[in-house]
């Protein structure tokens, strides 16, 4: 098996398939990457541009190229000695009727040999027994009178009722005494009597029986602890891993998982069963999971699997790289130019209350209706509260949840889950009444509960588990998916797998962080940008830039208001400006000019900006009036003739804002390449990542300009000063990953040294070492005191002022340059040692 060096992620779709990612083999390979880490290949609903909507997991997605496309991949892979690794999804399926195992459920209702694969509530009060299916335009009623549900019947004598082109089976008994042509009445007939009820979209959030992927009606949770469907789901990939085409997986959201630490050891064995098949020792197979840690908390230590897939990496070298002084000047801004005083925890716990009494809505019930059932079983006090009180009572301990779910399982609970909902309790029951006090203390004490009664146990374990699967869903939709749009004095740490209340980190505290991967999760994957990015990694290191120079950045913000008043921008929410102003820095060309594909995609950007916030538009009821005038005012300051002086005043500001955060890209990116772990290169980030949120992250990349910046010869300090087009930091990726397959032991095994620096808050060292290699990076974490008109990526001299560093003494080559650096006296003046590179890295020969 090839070891894990390095990974480059790949989004595989029609548009991309196996053969478009074979082209690209020799690219990677001589890049220096191990392993392509491909986007979801089971079967899934046509023309799916992601592959998480699986419809079928045994089989390999024919529009990729099915499984003679991916065999071929694999081939190529292996003959440049690479690897493959899986994304993979256990935690749902495609509500489809494509999906057999759905349909079968559709046209069997519970008698169906697939109804237990699928986490449904069949006893939901007011569904009588059916299965709720929001999947129609328009309520049922007028679906059916509108004609636009018909009856078809398929060449196998099978019939379906079919609404926009997507055909729902019909149970047999049901329409044999029926023709295609039925009139209204008879038509609600046969529909009364599936064993699923079609109902309008709109009353899914409130009715739904089913468990969803987060609030998506058409993703299915499955119930991944059955031994039928974890071996169904798992059969394609553990094949493919027995027959070498494949090094590792990639679990999808663990945490939508019954039991995640259950599920990854059965996993972890299968995986070690079907690599002994090749011959390779339990634990060779890699094993990540993709799970949001918020601040403080650490992967579960029982948990057999090589990491996460590298959002807390992310998180923690963004940290690094902004300054936390930042964070009180641009907090008071945004309060004061909004209107509203309050904090991001203030706003994320509105959204947790929104989430539970909209989005949520039907699960939140189904909760709070085994809370009424606990009650009455436990008698005493519980039996006095009715159902509003524990209603309320869920709802606040819900809410003040601190991270996306605990880990309870039958067994008594562990230390960690302990605290975890201790902290809920005492946040919740601050300030409440005393009747609500009581009834949030018995909510805990239920999902806590080791009882001895057997109805009682089996009760409280089942509420247990719902509140798990609640509160990972709560987590993500609040935080991530409405409060980033809500609250945004700096949008640069709202992204996934982080925390905005954690603007900045120290160097020690970096420090720390790594040596505990390196001690803990040696393999854990390193990812700076990803498909689920809400910005790419350049476009937030420009961004970083502004928690340093505050003041400056609102004296811009005032003069962007100023000239955009006249083009309307004022009809504009002051927090959709804000936001906007933001945005368009990040994303602006350094290069300059701008025009209609960059207004599309702001535009797109800003409608999904305001339908997650869901306070001047939503998804559920857009307004498609505010939405416009938002899309209006975007294209008339990019891309209108008035709209110069504004642009002008843009160009001027990324003219002096986008050299420090390519400096602050190169530190990223520098870091990413050579600290503890693997790390993971999103496909077309070699160069500058300056993408918006999903689509704008999945645009097409360009091989053939990175195949030419790879075969570009300039010399790095002249890659500095023309940094515009990206070579440089293509380079630096090319270096680095060069440089771990020269030397892997050193970076798959060496140990972390942290460098004594006498300027720790502008500059991070430290050293790789193992045996007799060792690896000496230094990495500039600050930008200098105040703007200039910059115009290369090169450090001036008074950055590094009299700073120096400590350096163990040897003969060292210099990976950028190519120079030999001869180090007696390990005291080194940092600014002789980078000469003016934000990045110096050390090779010992």
């Amino acid at each position: 098996m090839v070891p894990f060096r390095a990974t480059a992620r790949l989004q595989l779709h029609a548009g991309f398939d196996f053969d478009a990612a074979r082209a690209q083999v020799d690219y990677y390979a001589s890049l220096g990457i191990s392993h392509l880490y491909l986007s979801p290949i089971a079967s899934a609903v046509p023309g799916s541009t992601h592959g998480y909507d699986v419809i079928d997991p045994t089989t390999v997605n024919p529009e990729l190229g099915g499984e003679a496309g991916l065999q071929r991949l694999s081939d190529a892979v292996r003959a440049r000695g690479m690897g493959l690794i899986l994304d993979i999804v256990p935690n749902h399926m495609a509500a489809h009727p494509l999906n057999p195992y759905w349909a079968d459920v559709l046209a069997h209702g519970k008698a169906s040999a697939h109804a237990g694969w699928f986490d449904i509530a069949w006893r939901a009060p007011g569904r009588d027994g059916k299965l709720w299916l929001p999947v129609l335009d328009r309520p049922l009623s007028s679906a059916i009178a509108d004609g636009v549900l018909t009856v078809q019947r398929a060449a196998d004598g099978s019939a379906g009722v079919a609404h926009h082109g997507t055909v729902y089976p019909l149970a047999p008994s049901t329409w044999a005494a029926g023709g295609s042509e039925l009139t209204a009445p008879a038509l609600a007939g046969v529909l009364a009597a599936q064993p699923y009820r079609l109902a309008w979209w709109r009353s899914g959030d409130d009715r739904i029986n089913y468990r969803r992927f987060f609030t998506i009606a058409s993703l299915v949770a499955l119930q991944m602890h059955r031994r039928d469907v974890f071996e169904t789901v798992h059969a394609l990939p553990l094949r493919l891993v027995a027959e070498g085409r494949v090094d590792g997986l990639r679990v999808d959201h663990v945490d939508g998982l019954r039991d995640p630490a259950g599920y990854l050891h059965r996993l972890r064995a299968a995986l070690d069963a079907a690599g002994a098949r090749r011959g390779l020792s339990p634990g060779a197979l890699g094993l990540w999971v993709e799970k949001i840690l918020a601040p403080d908390e650490a992967l579960r230590a029982d948990w057999p699997c090589d990491g996460t897939t590298g959002y807390d990496f992310m998180d923690q070298v963004g940290a690094l790289l902004h300054s936390g002084a930042g964070g009180n000047p641009l907090t008071r801004h945004w309060q004061q130019v909004t209107g509203d005083p309050r904090s991001f925890r203030e706003v994320e716990l509105e959204a947790r209350r929104d989430v539970l009494e909209q989005g949520l809505r039907a699960e939140f019930d189904a909760f709070v209706a085994r809370l009424v059932r606990l009650s009455r079983l436990t008698g005493g006090i519980a039996a006095d509260f009715g159902r509003p009180l524990l209603a309320r009572a869920a709802l606040s301990l819900l809410s003040h949840f601190p991270v996306y779910r605990s880990y309870l399982t039958h067994a008594a609970p562990g230390a960690e889950d302990r605290r975890l909902w201790q902290q809920a309790i005492e946040a919740a029951i601050a300030g409440s009444a005393p009747d609500q006090v009581a009834a949030i203390e018995q909510v805990a004490a239920w999902v806590l509960a080791q009882e001895d009664d057997p109805v009682l146990h089996r009760r409280c374990l089942a509420l247990r588990q719902r509140a798990q699967l609640l509160s990972a869903p709560l987590n993500a939709k609040a935080v991530e998916d409405s409060s980033f749009y809500r609250h945004a004095p700096l949008l640069s740490r709202n992204e996934v797998g982080s925390h905005p209340t954690v603007l900045g980190v120290s160097a020690p505290r970096f420090h720390g962080f790594m040596r505990a991967r390196h001690d803990q999760h040696l393999r854990s994957l390193l990812a700076t940008a990803t498909h689920d990015h809400k910005r790419g990694e350049d476009a937030r290191m420009r961004l970083a830039v502004v928690s340093a120079w505050p003041e400056w950045w609102l004296r811009q913000v005032r003069r962007f208001e100023r000239l955009a008043a006249s083009l309307g921008a004022g009809a504009l929410h002051a927090a959709d400006r804000e936001m906007l102003w933001q945005t368009l820095v990040s994303v602006w060309p350094a290069e300059g000019g701008s025009g209609a594909d960059l207004a599309a995609r702001v535009v797109q950007w800003q409608a999904k900006a305001l339908r997650e916030g869901g306070q001047r538009s939503s998804w559920g009821h857009p307004d498609e009036a505010y939405e416009s005038c938002a899309a209006a005012v975007v294209e008339a300051l990019i891309d209108s003739e008035a709209g110069q002086p504004f642009r002008a005043a843009v160009q001027d500001v990324v003219a002096r804002i986008a050299p420090a955060g390519a400096r602050f890209s190169l530190s990223q990116t520098a870091l990413r390449l050579s600290v503890p772990g693997v790390p993971d290169l999103y496909q077309g980030t070699e160069g500058w990542d300056l993408s918006l949120v999903d689509p704008d992250n999945r645009r097409p990349v360009d091989y053939a300009l990175r195949g030419h910046w790879r075969r570009d010869g300039r010399a790095w300090p002249v890659l500095l000063q023309g940094w515009r087009d990206g070579v440089a930091k293509a380079r630096l990726v090319q270096t680095l990953l060069q440089a771990r397959s020269s030397a892997p032991e050193l970076f798959a095994l060496g140990g972390y040294v942290p460098l004594p620096t006498t300027l720790p808050e502008r500059v991070l060292a430290f050293a790789r070492e193992h045996g007799a290699q060792r690896l000496i990076v230094v990495a500039a974490i600050a930008t200098t005191v105040r703007p200039a008109q910059e115009v290369t990526a090169a450090l001036p001299a008074r950055f590094w002022g009299t700073g120096r560093v400590t350096i163990p003494q040897g003969r060292y080559r210099n990976l950028l340059t190519g120079t030999s650096v001869e180090i007696t006296d390990p005291d080194i003046s940092l600014r002789a040692l980078s000469d003016g590179s934000p990045v110096t890295l050390l090779i010992n020969e």
